[in-house]
């Protein structure tokens, strides 16, 4: 059995998720070294969106609440896969951004390090929740992406303060 202060931190940090992300990616601009324009982070974010959108168009909005809130379990198409697509994508998303703003490598390390040990501890969180729930087989609904018109901002947003780092 998990310890129930884990599972507590866990939902504590799943409803934060979005603004803790916000002082290290401050961090990693301060720290970063942006060299020549590189396709490798640029294709490593281009995953995590597939990624996201793919477990999106299945879950929906329930995925951007701030409590658990999906009512089943779903067990098909990238869940069938991955237990956990979203924070996949999440995962790749942040290494892309890692890459591309090529900080000293320790903090690269550090911020790969963080977001793995938060994110399991997420997962250990929502997993708890999700283990009573009916599972169920969903079908991808693409009204279920207009969420992620969110995600395509903040990453837009992120290659542009990158662009305008490479330019000063």
């Amino acid at each position: 059995m998990i310890d129930n202060k884990l599972i507590s931190l866990g939902r504590f940090l799943y409803r934060y998720r979005a603004v803790i992300a916000v002082p290290f990616f401050i961090l990693l601009v301060i720290l970063s070294r942006p060299g020549h324009i590189k396709i490798i982070p640029y294709f490593i974010i281009f995953i995590g969106l597939i990624i996201r959108f793919w477990a999106a168009g299945y879950i929906g909005k329930k995925a951007r609440a701030t409590n658990f809130s999906t009512g089943c379990w779903i067990i098909n198409a990238p869940y069938k896969y991955l237990k956990h697509p979203l924070y996949v994508g999440n995962f790749f998303l942040v290494l892309g951004v890692v890459l591309l703003f090529n900080p000293a490598i320790w903090f690269a390390v550090l911020i790969m390090v963080l977001f793995l040990f938060v994110y399991t501890l997420i997962i250990m969180s929502e997993s708890n929740y999700l283990k009573d729930l009916p599972k169920t087989k969903a079908h991808f609904k693409l009204v279920n992406c207009k969420g992620e018109i969110s995600t395509i901002f903040v990453v837009l947003f992120i290659i542009l303060v990158y662009s305008i780092l490479r330019m000063s």
